[in-house]
């Protein structure tokens, strides 16, 4: 049950693979600030460029790879240039994938994507969609069953509306609407049997509010400074998504007329709207991720802010890696029984039939 991390980050994603029951080999991360900040939190850490890894030396002992490529390629904030942009992780991770030859493969990273290009014509490599069609190709022919989940963080109780993608192989089929959720909007949740989402208000509303502002920037709660401190209500939601970009705090601003630009569609926004805040701080960001406030974050803030926005909520990963350790220990008890695998998964196939997600809860 050992697992082999690339794209680490800050630890995120190895937290939650701990929770659930995964063993780290190794976490491999090139950004000495977030390595430094893996290894202060106990796991195993590699600071190198995961093109430079020698994923070989896994093989035979990792059951999973996972893999959080960098997300700017299939971003809006990235210019969602796919395969043209030179940061483009999926080629390494293909290549992790065939020097360690997992059992299997779990990979998160953002809903763009998914999305074509205007006039793509498909099959475009600097279309994102078009390349991660191609990257699921290459992973059907490494593995018997792939599929792909859109999930919410907040359904995993985040505090937090997170949408990502996650990506899935192995030897067994997966539910395909993936792990079952613990959560859910609170009109809907009692009639699910699933508890609320949780709220920005339950994570930091012992933080976010006017009294702290004799520590950081606050807006006056004004008609001059827009909809400063005027939607308290938002406390009583999820936040919006944590991002890299919280450092620099809200996006509604006197440059820009005290608009979002489409917004309001970050953390800081949210705080802006509810107590006239100008940015939240690192320790509120953690919280919103679903880490702990205590998390040994390394680095200048500006890196520890990145790390934050970066982060993979580990409830996510936890609920994703349960998952895939149930789905591993049936395959490991089949294979003790001598089933073949050929023909196990061609009677998987005409049986339709999979790992139900619900076994993870």
């Amino acid at each position: 049950m050992n697992v082999v991390e690339v794209f680490a980050g800050t630890g995120g994603a190895s937290l939650g693979l701990h929770r659930a029951g995964w063993a780290h080999l190794a976490c491999v991360e090139r950004d000495p600030a977030a390595a430094a900040t893996l290894r202060v939190a106990g796991f195993h850490t590699v600071v190198a460029d995961a093109r430079d890894v020698d994923f070989a030396a896994f093989r035979g002992h990792a059951a999973l790879l996972w893999a959080s490529p960098p997300c700017q390629p299939g971003s809006t904030a990235g210019q969602r240039r796919g395969a043209a942009d030179e940061r483009d992780g999926w080629p390494v991770t293909l290549a992790a994938i065939d020097a360690c030859r997992p059992t299997w493969f779990l990979a998160e990273n953002v809903l763009g994507w998914s999305y074509h290009l205007d006039l793509c014509g498909g099959g475009q490599a600097a279309c994102p969609a078009c390349h991660l069609e191609g990257v699921a190709a290459e992973l059907g022919r490494r593995f018997p069953f792939t599929g792909q989940w859109r999930l919410d963080a907040a359904d995993f109780g985040v505090p937090q509306r997170r949408r990502r993608l996650i990506l899935w192989a192995g030897p067994l089929p997966l539910d395909p609407d993936g792990p079952a959720p613990s959560h859910a909007r609170p009109e809907a949740a009692e009639d699910q049997g699933l508890r609320p989402w949780l709220t920005m208000g339950a994570a930091i509303g012992d933080t976010l509010h006017r009294g702290t502002c004799d520590r950081r920037a606050c807006y006056p709660c004004d008609e001059e400074h827009g909809r400063a401190c005027s939607e308290p209500w938002r406390l009583d939601r999820p936040a919006p998504t944590v991002t890299t970009a919280e450092k620099k705090g809200t996006r509604a601003n006197a440059v820009a007329d005290w608009s979002f630009n489409g917004g309001p569609d970050r953390a800081s926004d949210a705080a802006f709207l509810v107590a006239g805040i100008r940015r939240i701080d690192l320790d509120e960001g953690l919280r919103l991720q679903g880490l702990p406030a205590d998390w040994p974050l390394k680095g200048t803030v500006s890196q520890r802010y990145t790390q934050v926005g970066n982060a993979v909520p580990p409830a996510l990963a936890e609920a994703a890696g349960r998952l895939v350790l149930a789905a591993h220990r049936a395959w490991t008890a089949l294979q003790a029984a001598g089933v073949d695998g050929a023909d196990l998964a061609q009677a998987l196939r005409r049986g339709r039939v999979s790992v139900p997600g619900r076994v993870a809860a």
